[in-house]
């Protein structure tokens, strides 16, 4: 039986989407979903100064609101490269296949962490420019909060000894109905041989950053 256009296919990336050229692929399709998102969304990114000033390989963590996620935070983090790692269904319609193509994303069985999964998180942090981004919850949590994360973030932090940098993103609205986005950028936890204590570490830190920027919303602003 053939596998063509399973999703399974999309857990690896070819060299050519680790390249400066597929970057640009990249950096276009972020452009053209903020250009949406500015219509929709007032954006705040706090703590920039916490982004690393050379590109360097490392986990990017985030807690999971909403499919503009990924976009959102390379804007944050000034277009670095990253190959996110996004749930197989995702790869299914021809639409979004092609958009995590162009975004350098890769796929992973949320049931069943796969090795080409996991050979492919590696094989971009060993690249030496590319950070993978991973939402460890490993679904989207609408609530502000971060449930318990999956220990991915922290056993490929561990494995390729990399830091992990954590941000904390917040979605509210005013009393007139506008939404707004926070993203906070935090500092980097570096790896560590005990992956609960890092998981812990990793939680931790995302949610102080969603606590944090909900303390700082303008009084006009209401978390959802």
């Amino acid at each position: 039986m053939s596998t063509k256009g399973k999703p399974e296919k999309y857990t690896e990336l070819t060299e050519r989407q680790l390249t400066w050229e597929h970057y640009i692929y990249q950096w276009i399709s972020i452009q053209l979903i903020w250009i949406y998102v500015s219509l929709r969304y007032t954006l705040k990114i706090h703590g920039r100064e916490n982004t690393p000033k050379e590109w360097m390989p490392c986990v990017v963590a985030c807690n999971h609101l909403s499919s503009l996620d990924p976009p959102l935070v390379s804007v944050a983090l000034n277009y670095r490269p990253i190959s996110y790692m996004a749930k197989k269904e995702l790869f299914e319609k021809p639409l979004m296949r092609i958009y995590n193509q162009l975004m350098s994303s890769f796929a992973v069985n949320r049931e069943k962490l796969e090795i080409s999964t996991i050979k492919t998180a590696m094989r971009v942090l060993k690249h030496g420019k590319w950070a993978v981004g991973i939402f460890p919850e490993g679904t989207r949590n609408t609530d502000g909060s971060i449930s318990t994360p999956k220990k991915g973030v922290a056993y490929f932090a561990k494995m390729a000894k990399v830091p992990v940098l954590p941000l904390g993103m917040v979605h509210s609205v005013d009393k007139n109905g506008k939404k707004r986005i926070d993203i906070r950028i935090g500092t980097f936890i570096p790896p560590q041989d005990d992956i609960d204590a890092l998981s812990d570490a990793i939680q931790d830190a995302i949610q102080a950053l969603i606590e944090e920027t909900k303390s700082k919303l303008p009084a006009t602003h209401t978390p959802l």
